[in-house]
This record gives structure tokens, sequence and C-alpha cells, in this order.
């Protein structure tokens, strides 16, 4: 008697997927809502990178991010951000020998930039007082380049002189914080803060410093830099007196 033969019965389990694995790459949409809702750019380029997100920006998304209050600097970060990272460039010298005795092709591993938080706070209040239709101006400078700018007003008042009738306007900006990123390693900090009618362009932002320091980045070490700032009376600017 031919015993019955036996079915065997495969089961494949699903596999575990990491919810990192599952996370949609963002879209441009999804930075403008994140802008929308004052979500911090240095997270946002977290966000970037942990979903492995690359961009191809057209005009319209430009303005789009532009409008959504986007920095130059996390606009310039999106449209080069690339797979893979910048191209490794082979440093000067003789080629590299293999084991073999033949002149490599491989190019060496690139060691990936550390980033670190760099948080400036600056305590004060920067008022102008005059019958002029003025503007006011605070931008921020690392090694040269504008990392944060500020072009409006905290609060603005009128009032009329009792003995002239002058009608005299009162702007007040308190400059506040910013945190941006940072490479690791040593950097030039540099903030500026004027009024009046000059276009706010970056030659003339540079010719309005108003403090300067030498700062140190350290990976895994959040930077804070801590100031406070007045306007002096004498010489109607702003000036950083802590």
């Amino acid at each position: 008697m031919l015993a019955k033969p036996y079915r065997i019965l495969l089961v494949v389990g699903a596999a575990l997927i990491p919810a990192a694995a599952l996370a949609q790459p963002m879209a441009v949409d999804d930075v403008v809502k994140l802008l929308d809702n004052n979500i911090s750019e240095s997270i946002i380029i977290t966000r970037i990178e942990e979903t492995n997100s690359y961009f191809s920006l057209s005009t319209d998304d430009l303005i789009k991010l532009k409008e959504a209050g986007a920095s130059d600097d996390l606009v310039r970060y999106m449209i080069v951000r690339k797979p893979g990272g910048p191209p490794a460039t082979e440093p000067p010298g003789e080629p590299r020998v293999n084991v073999t005795g033949r002149v490599s092709d491989e190019k060496p591993a690139t060691t990936p930039q550390k980033w670190v938080e760099l948080t400036v706070n600056v305590d004060g209040t920067y008022v102008v007082t005059s019958q002029a239709d003025l503007n006011v101006w605070y931008a921020a400078y690392l090694d040269g380049e504008r990392v944060f700018y500020k072009d409006q007003w905290t609060s603005i008042t009128s009032f009329t002189t009792p003995e002239t009738g002058a009608r005299t306007t009162k702007r007040i900006l308190e400059p506040g914080s910013f945190t941006v990123k940072v490479p690791a390693g040593p950097h030039a900090l540099a903030l500026a803060c004027w009024s009046g009618r000059q276009v706010p362009t970056d030659d003339v932002g540079r010719a309005n410093i108003i403090y300067t320091k030498k700062i140190k980045a350290v990976e895994g070490q959040p930077l804070n830099v801590n100031l406070v700032g007045e306007t002096d009376t004498s010489s109607d600017t702003f000036v950083i007196v802590r």
C-alpha cells in the first residue's frame, strides 16, 4: 500500500520594514508647509536628510519657497543637494598605487560634513525716532556669507509734538534670536543692524557691522551666543553692550 504524499506548506513571513524606510521623500509643498508652521530651517534640513529627499526646483517652486519665507541658504541647499553628496576631489600629489603595482582609479572615501547648531540670541531693542520714512535691517554673516536676515519692525508708533505740531514716528526693532546649522570648526560671526533708505544689499550690511566674534563649532555641542543690544542715543545706532 502506497503511503499518502505529504503536502508541504511554506509560509513566508512578511519582512519587518523599519519605520524610517517607510518615510516618503519630501516634496516642495512639504517644505512650504513646514515653513508656514514656523518650523526652523535647521529642522527642515534634518527632515530632508532623514527622508532622503532631493529636489529639482522649477521657477514656480522657487517663488513658492520665497513666499513661504525660505532663506537663500535653504533654497541653495535644496538645489545643490544630490544623491551621494558632493563629488570627491582627488588631492594633489602622486597617483595612488594598489598592491598589484597598478595605478588605482578609485577615489578616496570622503568624510561626511559635520554640522553644529548655532543659536544667536540678541536681547534688546533698536529704536529710531524720525520724521522720515525709514526702515531697518538686521543681518548675520558667517565667514562673510549671510546666514540670517530680518527687515521688518517689531512695532511702529506715531505721535505729534505739541510745541511744533510735527508728526514723528518711532520704530522699534527687536532682533530676537535665530538658529542655523554651521560646519564644525572655527568661524567668524558678524552681526549688522542699520536704518535708513538704503537698498538692503550685502554690501550695505557689511558696512554696518555692529559686532564680530570668533567662534568654534564642535560636533555634538550646540553653540549659543547670548548678547544684549540697545540704541545709542548719541549716534542713533544699534550697539552691542554685552
